[in-house]
This record gives structure tokens, sequence and C-alpha cells, in this order.
């Protein structure tokens, strides 16, 4: 029998890091689309690495997916979105990239959260405006979120230097960014 290889995941102070990135990719991704608080506030979301409750794995090299879960509030359905890391796959590619150190780290989650944060707002529009609307995951979508997350991220001489190595504004399709079939629609 062959052991079964070792599962890497975000250790504590890692967690932490997210956390924060998740954060500072929010803030950005606000100013960006200039989201008003009121109206960011009726986003719902939340966000998952493997040491969560209901985290569910994730295809290697995938480093993040954005999953729509319908809900049921007391007065009205609302759209609920889910972010999930790939602990694993980003570890590893922090790894091959020498991004492990957390003053490289860092800027690799903020990359990959706020590239994120902008497709869960591009799909919270589309499915705001189109009743039914299904999820896009497609090449060219892809791209497009790829550019948008590069556009945010460039106006910040902190992260620049590092995001040169996995932000550029045209990705290629063994960039690290590769999230083919990505997004999954619970029904």
């Amino acid at each position: 029998m062959i052991p079964e290889k070792e599962t890497l995941q975000f250790s504590s102070p890692q967690r932490t890091m997210v956390f924060n990135a998740l954060n500072e990719a929010e803030e950005r991704t606000t100013d960006y689309y200039c989201i008003p608080p009121f109206r960011w506030e009726r986003l719902h979301y939340d966000l998952l690495t493997r040491e969560d409750h209901g985290w569910e794995p994730l295809p290697d090299p995938m480093l993040a997916r954005v999953r729509l879960l319908q809900g049921t509030g007391i007065r009205r359905a609302f759209d609920f979105y889910r972010i999930e890391l790939n602990d694993h796959s980003i570890l590893t590619a922090a790894e091959r990239e020498n991004l492990l150190h957390s003053s490289d780290l860092y800027p690799f989650l903020v990359y990959i959260l706020t590239h994120e944060m902008v497709h869960l707002v591009r799909l919270s529009t589309i499915l705001d405006e189109q009743a039914g609307a299904t999820i896009p995951f497609n090449e060219t979508e892809e791209y497009r979120v790829q550019d948008i997350s590069h556009r945010i991220l460039s106006g910040y001489s902190d992260l620049l230097p590092r995001l040169k190595k996995f932000c550029s504004p045209t990705p290629d399709r063994n960039s690290l960014t590769d999230h083919s079939n990505k997004y999954h629609e619970i029904q």
C-alpha cells in the first residue's frame, strides 16, 4: 500500500495572514469598484481553508474557488458565496516560487484573494441583473478577472515587485492562476 502523501495546510500564523490578506483584498476591491458600505454589507460570503468545517477538497493545482450557495433569509432569498482556498496548492506554488517567507507569501495571498473578490463582485452583479444567470467559468472571463486584479493591485508599490511573478495583465495558460473549472453552483 502506498502511503498517502502529506497534505500541506496553513499553519496558525499563515491562517492569520490569510485573513489579514482577505481584509486587504476586500478593501482594495471595494475601492476599485467604488462599492459603498451599505452595498458591500449585502454581499454575503465567507472564507474557508482546509482547517475549516465545510471545506471541500479542490483539485491540484487549483489555488482557490468561489462557490455560490443559495440561501433563504427570514424575509427574502439571498445569495451566499464561499471562497475556498486550497492550502496545499497555494503552499506548493509558494514554495516553488520562493514565496514562503511571510513578506513574500502575504502579497501572494492578497493577489489570490483579490482575484477571488473580483469574481465575487462580478458574479453578484451578473446574478443581480439576470435572474437565473449561470456562473461563467470560461477562459475569457478568467482573463478579464486577471486583468482587473492586475489593475487593482498594480497601483500599490508595496506589492508590485512580488506580484510581477504571478499577476500579469495577460495570463498564460500555465500560470499560477489557472482556475479552470473553478465555479460550482450548489442547488
